[in-house]
């Protein structure tokens, strides 16, 4: 179904990272290498990305990661801490903060 020209865009999210907890997070995660090597460099992309995404009219939900809890989300909801779960973790943080917006 297309998107109504009434309605604005959908409510999105973005994992967060705190400073002090991205080099445990670069551990955990399995792409962790992937990332860039310090949180400043990974700050200026999420937020550029953060830019975008609300230049096109959504509202965008800040989803922090806590290297304490995260491992254990991702072993109750049958993912692995990677890009998979982290995407899992903010879509049920957006589900649970605005609902369905189909």
């Amino acid at each position: 179904m297309a998107q109504s020209e009434d309605r604005p865009p959908p409510a999105v999210g973005a994992f967060w990272i705190r400073e002090d907890d991205y080099p445990a997070l670069l551990e955990i995660f399995e792409d962790g290498h992937k990332m860039p090597r310090s949180w400043t460099e990974w700050l200026k992309m999420a937020e550029e990305m953060e830019r975008g995404l609300k230049a096109y009219g959504h509202v965008v939900l800040r989803v922090t990661i806590d290297p304490k809890t995260f491992p254990d989300w991702c072993a109750a909801n049958g993912t692995r801490p990677g890009s998979e779960g982290r995407k899992r973790f903010v879509a049920e943080a957006v589900m649970e903060r605005f609902g369905d917006q189909k």
